[in-house]
């Protein structure tokens, strides 16, 4: 059974890429709509897909992160980076669902506040990178999940 620990880096790529790759779909359908381009309902379409499939696979991420964060040790450290990991996570869950939910509360919001709802999804990208940097820094700087050869 420890040959599965740690669970959470197996769960974070795909939210990740799909998080990143959402965000970029719907700028790109942000810019192709106000050049007129046909093709921008389909791109924001996508876009809106794959970060639905994003968030989700941070919820996975949180629970499998939460289970590996009784295994990371005491060093201060450690426990600094991991509550600096916490929150930016919560943050980015809280973010990407209000990029997931603004759409839909407000049907008008690609044409009525397209560049505020970009900023938005600016921010979840930021947020995803310092989410990925700091669990870098778990695992390659104070060696979080990593066994001894």
């Amino acid at each position: 059974m420890d040959s599965l620990f740690p669970f959470h880096p197996r769960t974070v790529h795909f939210p990740i890429a799909l998080t990143l790759v959402g965000v970029a779909f719907i700028i790109l359908s942000a810019i192709l709509a106000r050049r007129g381009d046909e093709r921008a309902a389909k791109w924001l379409q996508y876009g809106r897909v794959t970060l639905l499939l994003g968030w989700l696979g941070v919820l996975v991420s949180i629970a499998t992160g939460l289970i590996d964060q009784s295994r990371a040790g005491g060093d201060a450290a450690v426990v600094s980076t991991i509550n600096l990991h916490i929150t930016t996570g919560i943050a980015l869950v809280i973010t990407l669902g209000l990029a997931l939910y603004w759409p839909l509360r407000d049907r008008q919001v690609f044409s009525r506040h397209r560049w505020a709802y970009v900023g938005l999804l600016i921010l979840v990208a930021a947020l995803v990178l310092v989410e990925s940097w700091l669990g870098g820094q778990l695992v390659f700087h104070l060696g979080v999940g990593v066994s001894a050869p």
